[in-house]
């Protein structure tokens, strides 16, 4: 996601918190420390000897968004 997007996100969800009392999810700051970190990794290591094979993102998402719809009907 654009981080001037991100921006305008944290900065809606500060005024939330600050409305509502309760600690925000993202901050302008969390944006500004972790947007200039280089977070490409390799994991080549991994598969080769651990034989580590993730899912794809969209499959992780998937079945994190069920998981947390099914959390929420609990």
């Amino acid at each position: 996601m654009p981080k001037p997007i991100l921006f305008i996100i944290a900065w809606f969800m500060e005024i939330g918190s600050k409305i509502s009392g309760k600690a925000s999810l993202l901050s302008t700051k969390d944006i500004a420390m972790f947007s200039g970190l280089q977070q490409d990794f390799d994991i080549t290591k991994a598969r080769t000897e651990l034989g580590f094979n993730p899912k794809s993102s969209k499959q992780a998402v998937t079945e994190a968004m069920k998981y947390l719809k099914a959390m929420k009907k609990k």
